[in-house]
């Protein structure tokens, strides 16, 4: 079953950390436009998300996931097209 609040919850928690931002983060808000992540913290942001979520994530679809709501969405995708639990 799909639990996309989990990831959620678990996005939020690896995109303050890893971005070196202090929560809450709005998760509909740009990363980088409206919150100020840099590139240095997105390359750490991708690494976690991969290590928590025991994925790997193609550059350019990380690139476009610009929201925690859409990296959410991008994790929960991955998984399912490989055939891992979501939740």
């Amino acid at each position: 079953m799909t639990d996309i609040n989990n990831i959620r919850k678990d996005v939020m928690a690896i995109v303050e950390t890893s971005g070196k931002l202090a929560g809450p983060i709005p998760p509909d808000k740009d990363l980088y436009s409206d919150l100020g992540v840099e590139s240095v913290n997105a390359i750490s942001i991708l690494l976690a998300l991969e290590n928590r979520f025991s994925v790997t994530i193609d550059d350019a679809r990380f690139v476009e996931a610009r929201t925690v709501n859409k990296l959410a969405d991008l994790i929960a995708e991955t998984r399912l097209a490989l055939g891992l639990q979501v939740a």
